[in-house]
């Protein structure tokens, strides 16, 4: 898959495309696609062409016979364009799924980034390389096509805003334990939260995520969510069975604590890559004969994704010690709605979301795990959710 990082301002326009409420998914325009006039569909692209019932190529004849053509619109800063998108599967190629928007080269160029989503049984297509979305002029055809598509239901959020402001009247509040989830159960114990093992969100279907204002390097990153691995489809069947392989010894404790990305090996060796054909992603090492680790079914990911962010208040703290105890003042909240899950799978791929192994062996023959966690980089969040992210001030 060809995949880059986006820009400050396509990341941007992307934060404003989600604000309206659209779930996109990312074409990265290649020079060969422009020149042969077609473009893969890729496995995010095919999966929402069947979930908005637009067009399933499962069930679709290869060749020029059974090529389908629909409705499309290219939307620019001057105006919005109706075209039409052929979709097809070629007899050669193993019948890899294809479509091209008719006159794209007049929209795009090699290297641009394009948001691709359905609305009303039409394709869309915004470039976010060269459409300033995020400051489209007021008044303007595509301003007003994007105020039309905002969302607005936040009595929850509303409710929770009003107790999160109340506790911050108040004061700080002491931290009810110490260590790296001091803040979050800090945070849930003043709104009568009890702690629990539960994978729903927090509060009414609001995910809290608790962290503090002073970020440390190691707090640049906001957790998702947890998930084990697929360990009837993975060559190690444990966490047990990871850290013997990869663990170390940090004093008297044997431990894997690291970061694994796709953008190289880190100092255990283990790296993550992505699998779009097959939709999975796999954790594997540039050791000698090592084993090939760990695999997570990218729909499964998704699914704890959605689960448990459909809405998400990111809570910043300030800190300050009284008297040796550590108090935690409410400072700020960004509340997020509805993950964009198609950007999921680039977010993987590009490094921006990674994986996190805490475990340590507890006995001869056991380990526990924490997660395995699977993290955002805070300033990145924008990019995963649908709707601009609000924020409000606690104190």
């Amino acid at each position: 898959m060809n995949i880059r990082p986006l820009s400050h301002s396509e990341s941007a326009n992307l934060a404003a495309l989600n604000e309206a409420g659209v779930k996109s998914v990312s074409l990265f325009v290649t020079a060969t696609g422009l020149h042969k006039s077609i473009f893969d569909a890729t496995e995010p692209m095919r999966a929402l062409f069947i979930e908005e019932k637009f067009h399933d190529y499962a069930q679709q004849g290869r060749g020029e016979r059974c090529k389908a053509v629909r409705t499309a619109y290219v939307h620019e800063a001057s105006g919005t364009r109706p075209v039409s998108v052929s979709l097809y599967r070629p007899k050669t190629k193993d019948g890899d799924p294809r479509f091209w928007i008719y006159g794209f080269r007049r929209h795009a160029a090699h290297d641009d980034v394009v948001a691709i989503f359905i609305l009303n049984g039409a394709l869309h297509a915004i470039n976010l390389t060269k459409t300033n979305v995020a400051e489209a002029v007021p008044g303007s055809e595509l301003d007003i096509f994007l105020a039309n598509l905002r969302m607005a239901s936040y009595s929850v959020a509303n409710e929770l805003l009003k107790m999160l402001r109340d506790i911050a009247s108040k004061g700080p509040i002491l931290a009810a334990c110490a260590g790296s989830t001091s803040v979050g159960r800090s945070v849930e114990s003043a709104l009568g939260i009890k702690a629990n093992s539960s994978r729903d969100p927090d509060y009414k279907g609001i995910e809290l995520k608790s962290g503090r204002s002073q970020l440390s390097a190691r707090e640049t990153r906001a957790t998702l969510f947890a998930c084990v691995p697929d360990w009837e489809m993975s060559q190690l069947k444990s966490s047990a069975e990871i850290l013997h392989h990869f663990g170390y010894y940090r004093g008297t404790t044997f431990k894997l604590y690291c970061t694994v990305t796709t953008k190289g090996p880190n100092p255990q060796g283990l790296q993550l890559t992505v699998d779009e054909a097959a939709r999975l992603l796999k954790e594997v090492s540039n050791k000698p004969d090592a084993p090939k680790v760990a695999i997570w079914k990218l729909s499964k990911l998704e699914q704890r994704l959605s689960e448990k962010h459909r809405e998400t208040f990111w809570i910043k703290v300030k800190t300050e010690k009284v008297c040796g105890q550590e108090m935690f003042h409410l400072h700020s909240i960004t509340h997020t709605r509805s993950p964009n899950i198609p950007q999921l799978e680039r977010m993987l791929v590009d490094g921006t979301v990674t994986l996190d192994h805490l475990i340590k062996r507890v006995s001869p023959t056991r380990a526990n795990e924490k997660g395995p966690l699977f993290k955002i980089v805070r300033a990145k969040i924008p990019e995963l959710f649908l709707g601009k992210p609000r924020t409000y001030a606690l104190s």
